[in-house]
């Protein structure tokens, strides 16, 4: 069911804007100096309607989506009986050459992962990206062509040499009895 879910709601998220970047507010530069992470987990009832979206973020904590971001994640169809469906979409952005790939909770499954190299410029864009690990049954729609799109904050100190990173997105669920 967890895989199910997971497929609609990534096909439907990965229309909706970045979470950095939601309609409510301009468009944040992406920090490229330090590492960061932020993710999305939307809980979706037995009948598949959506009972909260929380957003979080490694540099601002946690708070419920806005409503623009919570109506862009939908699900149709129903889940299983008595129990709560939760899907986490998570961003891991790590400067260097060190990969922080991220961690799953006791009780996570892995709906899927891909992680990416990627060569930033001096002036925030991508310059290059590679797909260099994908694993799980539903991978994520989000690659090279959406990091692309992503706006990075401006490097004055590394005007003549590109930054190096990789970015790990997933998605995993969680199944818990409805209270």
């Amino acid at each position: 069911m967890l895989a199910y879910l997971a497929a609609l709601l990534v096909a439907d998220a990965s229309s909706s804007p970045a979470p950095a970047a939601t309609s409510s507010e301009p468009a944040t530069l992406l920090e490229t100096a330090a590492p960061w992470w932020e993710k999305i987990t939307v809980t979706v009832d037995d009948k598949g309607k959506q009972q909260g979206c929380r957003y979080e973020t490694s540099a601002a904590g946690a708070a419920a989506c806005d409503k623009a971001m919570a109506d862009s994640i939908t699900a149709s169809g129903k889940g299983s009986q008595g129990l709560f469906q939760k899907v986490t979409f998570e961003r891991r952005f790590s400067p260097g050459v060190k990969l922080d790939a991220g961690k799953l909770s006791p009780g996570d499954t892995l709906l899927g992962r891909q992680v990416m190299f990627l060569t930033i410029d001096a002036a925030g864009a991508i310059s290059s990206c590679k797909v260099v690990a994908t694993s799980g049954d539903v991978p994520p729609d989000y690659g090279c062509e959406q990091a692309r799109k992503e706006q990075f904050r401006a490097d004055a100190t590394a005007a003549s040499s590109a930054r190096q990173a990789f970015m790990t997105v997933m998605a995993y669920g969680h199944s818990e009895r409805l209270a």
